[in-house]
């Protein structure tokens, strides 16, 4: 004859009702499963680098820092 595993309890078992009885159905709650972790940097989540001024931005800040206005 086999032997068969006892059955392990469940924490929170439910049940469904069906024409010939109940049927068990494991059951539990998001708090079960939830780890509070920091969550992995993903490659969309990574802010990109400033790109540099453009021709007009250099001429301005030139214009703005030039040693002959006093500045």
């Amino acid at each position: 004859m086999s032997q068969t595993k006892p059955r392990r309890p469940e924490h929170n078992a439910g049940a469904f009702l069906s024409p010939v009885g109940t049927i068990p159905a494991p059951m539990s709650t998001l708090s079960d499963e939830y780890r509070d972790e920091p969550a992995e940097p993903r490659d969309s989540d990574r802010v990109p680098e400033p790109e540099p001024p453009g021709l007009v931005r250099r001429i301005i800040e030139r214009l703005e820092h030039h040693p002959e206005r006093g500045h």
